[in-house]
């Protein structure tokens, strides 16, 4: 009787054959791409206040610590943090990859964008990990305060503090106000971040 069944060898060769071509062909397409860039690119016509946030651009990678509701603080690694110019460089999405105390992961989004006709900053937060958005700044609400080599974003429940130290390292703080920013918690979150890329 013959046998049917092909050598192993040869099956392994071939799909290792078959995955050189098809990741030689990957590379390829992304050469011949221009639309697919890793970070973006600035619009030379983007409003001159989206450079605010223009250090958030590449990737970035962390270390933190947080004030936990017991009053203990627990310090975390492997934080990872990307910018890109997005909407045809007119506005920066950032990703912040953590995870939670528990260890579970946690992706939040960030758009921002300053719209030039209304004199104002567009700031919205998705959280993929527990599926909500928060409109932190627009035209009615919330603020984005630039004093030199600090950005804050302002809510009525938060303050984001954004310290860019140079071109390859920056510190970010979050403060709490659970009385519509009357009172705050400060240093709820510190992460120091340093360029990976």
């Amino acid at each position: 009787m013959m046998n049917t069944m092909p050598n192993t060898k040869y099956v392994v060769l071939g799909a290792v054959v078959l995955l050189i071509a098809w990741g030689g062909r990957a590379v390829e397409m992304a050469q011949v791409d221009p639309s697919r860039t890793t970070y973006g690119e600035r619009n030379p016509s983007a409003p001159k206040e989206l450079a605010a946030f223009s250090f958030l651009i590449g990737k970035w990678q962390g270390t933190g610590r947080a004030r936990l509701p017991d009053g203990t603080v627990a310090e975390f690694g492997g934080v990872s943090w990307i910018g890109r110019y997005v909407l045809d460089g007119t506005a920066i999405a950032d990703e912040l990859h953590a995870a939670y105390p528990d260890g579970r992961p946690f992706l939040g989004i960030s758009l921002r964008h300053y719209d030039a006709s209304r004199k104002a900053w567009i700031v919205e937060h998705l959280n993929v990990s527990e599926s909500f958005l928060r409109k932190q700044v627009n035209g009615s609400s919330g603020s984005v305060e630039v004093d030199g080599a600090d950005v804050r974003v302002v809510t009525e429940g938060s303050r984001e503090h954004y310290h860019v130290v140079d071109q390859d390292q920056w510190v970010y703080r979050m403060d709490l106000s659970t009385d519509g920013g009357r009172t705050w918690n400060e240093g709820q979150v510190e992460m120091n971040f340093r360029r990976s890329e």
